[in-house]
């Protein structure tokens, strides 16, 4: 049990660091100008023949991984989490 609230404390210091981290870098981005020059540029620089697959594996492709890396570690810490030890069954029996 002791374990386990250490690790919670740590999962949630880490994210209140990364939030602080980045967020003063967030911007705000002029929309319209970005989707024409994405259009207007996506098949020479990415050699694309679809403009939505060279948005998502190219442009986005590390924000594409991320997710899922984030995704991955999510469903581990519930497995996790949500495991019980034979031990705390036999405890809680016993009282």
């Amino acid at each position: 049990m002791k374990i386990r609230s250490i690790a919670s404390f740590l999962l949630c210091l880490s994210g209140c660091l990364l939030v602080l981290c980045f967020a003063g870098r967030i911007s705000v981005v002029d929309t319209p100008a970005l989707f024409s020059a994405v259009i207007a540029n996506y098949a020479r620089e990415t050699m694309a023949i679809n403009a939505v697959a060279s948005i998502y594996l190219n442009y986005r492709i590390f924000d594409t991984i991320f997710e899922a890396l984030l995704l991955l570690v999510s469903v581990m810490g519930v497995i996790h989490f949500s495991r019980h030890e034979e031990g705390d069954a036999d405890a809680k029996k016993d009282k």
